[in-house]
Parts: C-alpha cells; sequence; structure tokens
C-alpha cells in the first residue's frame, strides 16, 4: 500500500473504505480501485470539453482508469477484470438506473442533488465531487443520526414501497379469472419450491390449488398471468405488461414465494468493516441496482456479479432494515 507516495492508503482513509479482517490486501486494493473507478466516471460528468458529456465518454473515463491502475498494480492483473467492458457496463448502468446521471439522446448530466437520511446513514446523488466523505461500491453517503421511516429512501431508488406479503394479497384481490385460456407458444410455470439454482421456471404446472405466476409467448415478449387449478381446469388472470416487463416479475415472484414461505433467505457474513452477502433468489430489478450501487462485487473478474457483494457494515445495516421491511429475510452465518 505503500506504492506511489501511499495512493491507495490515501483513498482508503479519505473515503472511509476499510480493509475486512478476512481480507487479503489484494482483494482490498481491487475494491478500492473499482471504486475510484466508479468516483472518476462521476467526476467526469463535469469535464470542461466542447462536446456534450455522453455515455461513450463516461465509459472511455473508466477504461482509461482501469488501464492506468492496472499498470501501476500489475500485481492485481489476476483480481481486475481482463477486459474493460464488463466494468464500463456495470458502472454505467448503476448510474442510469439509480439516477446518478440523467441520460438524453447523445448526452448525460449529473442528477440534481438528493439526499434522503434512513438508518444513520444519509443515502446521497448529485453532490460536488469535493463534498463525498463516504463510499461503498460507488455509492455516496455521509454518517447522521436519525432516519427511521424508509419511505423516502424507497422513493428516491425507486423501491417497492409495499410489504411482499401485502404486495401478493393486493394482486390477488384485483385478479379477473378466465377459464380454458389457449395458449399457442410454451408456457413456462414459476418454480415455488427450491432449489432455484438452474431456472426460476419449470415446464409442468402446480396443481395443488395454489395460485402462482406462468408465462407464455415468444422469449423478450412474453405475457405473464396469474395461474390456478380448480377440479383439474387451468384458470388465468392476466398481469399488466409494465408490472412484468424488465425482469420486474421478479417482485411478483419473492411475493409469491413469500407468501408460501419458499423465498430463501439472503445470507451475510460480517467480517470487520465489510460484509459479505450472497442472495440465493435474485431480487427484483431496482432493489437489486440500488444494492449494486453501493457494493463491490464479490469477483471483479466476473461481472454482473449480481449473487454475491460486498459492502460496507454501516450501508449494510441500512439497507438489511430496508429490505427487511419490505419482507426480505436475512441469514447470518459463513459465506
Amino acid at each position: 500500500m505503500d506504492k506511489y507516495n501511499g495512493l491507495l492508503s490515501k483513498v482508503s482513509r479519505q473515503y472511509h473504505i476499510f480493509r475486512g479482517k478476512q481480507e487479503t490486501e489484494e482483494e482490498w486494493k481491487t475494491r478500492l480501485i473499482y471504486s475510484i473507478c466508479g468516483m472518476m466516471a462521476y467526476a467526469c460528468l463535469w469535464d470542461d470539453t466542447e462536446e456534450s458529456i455522453s455515455i461513450v465518454h463516461l465509459k472511455r473515463r473508466i477504461r482509461s482508469m482501469l488501464a492506468n491502475y492496472k499498470s501501476m498494480y500489475p500485481e492485481l492483473s489476476g483480481n481486475l477484470p481482463h477486459g474493460s467492458e464488463e466494468l464500463e457496463d456495470e458502472i454505467a448502468n448503476l448510474f442510469l438506473s439509480t439516477g446518478v446521471v440523467y441520460h438524453r439522446p447523445n448526452r448525460i448530466a449529473p442528477s440534481i442533488k438528493h439526499e434522503e437520511l434512513f438508518s444513520g446513514i444519509l443515502f446521497q446523488r448529485g453532490i460536488a465531487l469535493d463534498n463525498i466523505s463516504y463510499v461503498s461500491g460507488i455509492g455516496f453517503y455521509s454518517k447522521q443520526d436519525g432516519g427511521t421511516n424508509p419511505s423516502n429512501i424507497k422513493t428516491m431508488f425507486g423501491l417497492e414501497q409495499e410489504n411482499l406479503q401485502t404486495l401478493w394479497q393486493t394482486t390477488l384481490s384485483a385478479a379477473s379469472w378466465e377459464s380454458n385460456p389457449s395458449f399457442e407458444f410454451g408456457t413456462e410455470y414459476l418454480r415455488l419450491i427450491p432449489p432455484f439454482t438452474y431456472s426460476y421456471w419449470v415446464n409442468d404446472p402446480d396443481e395443488t390449488g395454489s395460485i402462482s405466476i406462468l408465462r407464455t409467448g415468444m422469449k423478450g415478449s412474453q405475457l405473464h398471468y396469474l395461474y390456478r387449478y380448480i377440479d383439474d381446469a387451468l384458470e388465468v388472470s392476466p398481469l399488466p405488461q409494465w408490472q412484468v416487463e424488465n425482469y420486474n416479475y421478479r417482485t411478483l415472484a419473492c411475493a409469491c414465494l413469500a407468501a408460501y414461505g419458499t423465498l430463501p433467505p439472503i445470507e451475510y457474513f460480517a467480517d470487520g468493516e465489510l460484509v459479505h452477502m450472497r442472495m440465493n433468489y435474485l431480487l427484483p430489478p431496482r432493489e437489486l441496482e440500488f444494492l449494486k450501487y453501493y457494493s463491490w462485487p464479490e469477483k471483479c473478474t466476473s461481472l454482473p456479479c449480481n449473487f454475491r457483494r460486498k459492502l460496507s457494515v454501516e450501508v449494510f445495516a441500512a439497507i438489511k432494515n430496508i429490505l427487511s421491511e419490505e419482507g426480505y429475510d436475512f441469514k447470518g452465518g459463513i459465506i
């Protein structure tokens, strides 16, 4: 950590990115470089250039920073991405999906300043680079007492406001059932019991009378329905496209599994200032993007690394409270 006048040590202290007790020095350095690439990408939104700042410009900055740090720290070549494309996509997509940047044709711009306090963490976006004091992943925050209502932070990042159990009951109460549907293309049914390792969908329906979810049609334009069997006859109720498109079906899938008690818990293991997380069922897009924004991939060589993340212990506590309030279970232990 003493190379280049202790550059990485200074970054660690300035942004409170501390080493886990069991973390190797190489893993710690890799996290620091991941965060630096994110911050330098964020800084480029204010570049003084004759051309408009674009996604291409932002990705070019990430590519340049990664190449520079790989040259400076060749001992990390086995920990950092072999090519820069996956890292470019990860950071750019997280900035867009969490509202850190606004995207217009051929142009991006930083969001307006927005801060929300929850569980002792002031979540921030749109702040000046000089005002960044704490970083987890590529997300900025500061510490402040207070913040007991998660509603505002959920609104800030577009998270689900309703508890999973409530959401499922609301969805069922709005169902409009139709008998004997005719589906022309392949139909898949939500897997209701573990293991969920290989696919969340199966070819055979659940005929026990439980209400679940099916999807049918060509991949990319599938329609989703609630379904149930009544006296061996299939009944379905269409789900609104806005509720299921772009992988948002996972919100209802998690709600369905939670209702039947089969949604796997999120496992975590605290390692000093660091917490490792493993998801045994992928979170819905908005929740996943929020978590990823404030976390590091467990391994930078296998991006996007959606199932395994690590984050600062204080941010983890706040995010755990938010997701628990939504209805997700957590299980502490060794990952």
